[in-house]
């Protein structure tokens, strides 16, 4: 044997070679992010938007169509399913960071 792997043989056996400790997490979702506040002004927001295109187009960089049609296109994928634990945030909201 190698006088490197008799040393690492030697070091774990004693112990020496521990795995660092894991990192526990304090939240699933922490407090200020599980607020449904924030999915209540977004929603409010996106309808808002929805009533004014020239805004839309400014904060989305495309129309409501389009968006609307991108969406369709990839809601499959954005959409979460509903748990007893939380409730995902909607496609629209996901869609919206995404482009952000």
């Amino acid at each position: 044997m190698s006088s490197l792997l008799k040393i690492i043989c030697m070091a774990e056996a004693a112990g020496e070679l521990e795995e660092p400790e894991k990192k526990h997490r304090m939240y699933w979702v922490h407090p200020i992010h599980s607020s449904r506040e924030h999915d209540i002004q977004f929603q409010e927001f996106y309808n808002n938007l929805k009533k004014y295109p020239e805004k839309f187009f400014d904060y989305y960089r495309m129309s409501i169509s389009t968006f609307e049609e991108l969406l369709e296109k990839v809601r499959t994928h954005l959409t979460k399913e509903v748990t007893k634990f939380r409730n995902p945030k909607s496609p629209e909201k996901r869609l919206t960071v995404t482009l952000r």
